[in-house]
């Protein structure tokens, strides 16, 4: 079962809202993601871990690369 899932829809339109912006492959901030997820969703209770995992698997499905800038 997808990261994706297990942590909800709440989630899930979080990631969407951010990658339905981009471009057939165009780069993904993890670090950028993550604070806007954060900021959009403030009482999800996933880990970054999680949502690193829910960013990438949904990123590479949509032909996105993505940038490993976490920890930056």
């Amino acid at each position: 079962m997808s990261i994706v899932r297990r942590v909800g829809p709440v989630l899930d339109q979080a990631i969407a809202a951010i990658l339905n912006r981009a471009d057939h492959g165009d780069i993904v901030s993890i670090k950028a993601a993550l604070n806007h997820i954060r900021h959009s969703a403030p009482d999800l209770v996933a880990s970054n871990d999680e949502l690193i995992e829910a960013i990438i698997e949904a990123a590479t499905a949509l032909g996105l690369t993505v940038a490993s800038d976490a920890d930056e």
